[in-house]
């Protein structure tokens, strides 16, 4: 039997589930969210994979240790070089809560989370007066942001506020639920059928577990109205179900329990 060596994990990251759902309210899809070490090489082949996207946020790997590699990465990634930022230098030290300059290697630590990618194309935005640390947006596409949860929603809604606020149009999306009885695998068939027909309509299953009922998600634009009431109607039909709203969509999610229905 062969050893393990590498392993992974899929879970509910808050800052890729806070990304995606504040954008998803905006009518903007995310289509990836990637998950990479702190090594040098994986970062540019995510940047790289990641570049056909007109909106990239990278979050962590800012800080002042040796394997914070964000900064050095992506400014090798675009050709661009690393400087001392003496505007974040200043706000670093007007806005440290205890003031204290550090010294010798710790200074020079502390001095790496002021280093920063320079060049034509490169932008230090600070989202608000109280934070020293600004998001650096490289040609309007990458935008950099730390980890820490708290400063990633407060700097991504700065850039939603400024920045990016008229790049993003609202264009929300529609979404409608049917709650049916039958297992997954039951209605498999008929709502592959639906989506080799529904166009940008996007159609999906989600099992609620333990609790007797999976529902069907259909997800569209306002023009898809029509045609989304029609899927509906269909999956009601066909699925013994009935149409349920987003509210108890989301009750329904809430439910811990055991065992799948499937």
């Amino acid at each position: 039997m062969s050893q393990i060596r590498s392993a992974a994990i899929l879970i509910h990251d808050t800052n890729s589930h806070f990304f995606a759902q504040t954008l998803f309210s905006l009518g903007v899809e995310v289509n990836r969210v990637l998950v990479v070490p702190d090594e040098s090489e994986e970062i540019v082949d995510a940047l790289n994979y990641l570049k056909k996207h007109d909106l990239i946020v990278t979050s962590g790997g800012i800080g002042p240790t040796h394997d914070d590699l964000t900064y050095e990465s992506i400014a090798g990634a675009f050709g661009l070089s690393l400087e001392l930022h003496q505007e974040t230098v200043d706000k670093m030290k007007c806005l440290m809560s205890d003031k204290r300059i550090l010294t010798g290697d710790a200074h020079e630590a502390q001095m790496r989370m002021a280093t920063l990618p320079t060049g034509q194309d490169v932008e230090y935005i600070y989202t608000r007066d109280d934070l020293w640390v600004p998001v650096v947006g490289i040609k309007k596409q990458v935008y950099i942001l730390p980890g820490v949860p708290q400063l990633f929603q407060t700097m991504f809604k700065g850039l939603l506020n400024g920045v990016l606020k008229d790049r993003i149009v609202p264009d929300e999306f529609v979404r409608m639920f049917v709650k049916t009885s039958m297992r997954e695998s039951e209605i498999a068939p008929h709502l592959s059928k639906l989506q080799k027909e529904a166009g940008d309509i996007k159609i999906g299953s989600y099992p609620h577990m333990g609790q007797g009922f999976n529902t069907v998600s259909i997800i569209g634009r306002e023009k898809d109205r029509e045609a989304m009431i029609k899927i509906v109607e269909s999956c009601v039909k066909n699925l013994k179900g009935e149409e349920i709203t987003a509210e108890q969509e989301v009750a329904y999610s809430e439910v811990v329990s055991s065992g799948f229905d499937d």
